[in-house]
């Protein structure tokens, strides 16, 4: 039984060391960051089996869309001015945020037992956010649902979001035994959403909000302020007793020229000016006065 396992094992340790024959590839570092208009170096190395030439190539790959960088010994047009090989890696100058994407490093060695292999590093390019827009209503009911937006779109890495009341810092969950506390409020600083369920008239107040990601802050976006009414019921009924003096007004009109004969003689002279235009003509007699015997 010893004999039989300690010859699995062998077979196994010589599957492993198939497997590892052949073209080898490796990175330093799979994640880069740098600052945009800087320079980013990604790092790309192989080891072959045999010291023939491999094939090298490049590629960017940005969500779906896969598109060469490198390929058959020389640079696509758009990388020409501002890329260059460097011991297989690639090092890209003045990066923008339009070049955030996974590059994949790939080598192709025909005279290997292993001919293939790859390696994926990817670049996020820092960008510091704008200032963000705010959407924020003017005016609402209390006891109704309110939603706040703030948003911004050129941050790089996906800005976060933080809300000022009143030149205050709302937390995104509030402290006990804070003035936040007693606010009946929800912040997604991921979002940049600040919801009020339900919202009350002390939430009324100016409110800003700012963007911010591992680069730097946002200006804060201007000021606007939100006025929280609490529902006028005698204005209501007010409005309800008006509109039906008024409907009660308009029945009374109504019967008083039903009641006076204003619509029953319009009526009238309508049938008999009708009765007279379509009446046929009454025929004439015929008098027979006179008599001829041929």
């Amino acid at each position: 039984m010893a004999r039989i396992g300690a010859f699995f094992l062998s077979l196994s340790f010589l599957e492993l060391i198939h497997q590892a024959s052949g073209v080898q590839m490796r990175t330093s570092d799979h994640d880069v960051e740098v600052n945009e208009h800087g320079t980013a170096t990604l790092k790309c190395s192989y080891d072959l089996e045999q010291p023939a030439k491999p094939r090298l190539e490049w590629k960017m790959i940005k969500g779906q869309q896969i598109s060469f960088v490198y390929f058959n010994e020389a640079l696509k047009a758009n990388y020409k001015d501002r890329a260059k090989i460097t011991n297989f890696g690639m090092e890209l100058r003045s990066v923008t945020r339009e070049d955030t994407a996974t590059y994949r490093c790939e080598v192709t060695a025909s005279d290997d037992q292993k001919t293939f292999a790859e390696v994926s590093i990817k670049l996020i390019v820092l960008v510091p956010p704008a200032v963000p827009t705010c959407k924020v209503p003017s005016s609402a009911l209390s006891g109704s649902t309110v939603k706040l937006l703030c948003e911004e779109s050129e941050g790089s890495p996906p800005s976060e979001y933080t809300w000022y009341k009143d030149d205050r810092v709302l937390l995104e969950v509030p402290a006990k035994n804070s003035m936040d506390s007693n606010m009946s409020y929800t912040m997604n600083s991921k979002t940049g959403t600040l919801m009020f369920n339900p919202v009350k008239k002390s939430n009324s107040g100016s409110y800003s909000c700012e963007a911010h990601n591992k680069v730097g802050r946002s200006a804060r976006c201007s000021v606007k302020f939100m006025q929280i009414n609490d529902l006028d019921v005698s204005a209501i009924v007010i409005a309800v007793v008006i509109v039906a003096f008024v409907l009660l007004l308009c029945g009374l009109g109504l019967c008083y020229a039903r009641r006076k004969g204003y619509l029953g003689k319009r009526r009238s002279t309508t049938s008999s000016a009708t009765s007279r235009t379509s009446a046929p003509p009454a025929p004439e007699d015929f008098k027979h006065t006179k008599s001829f015997v041929i």
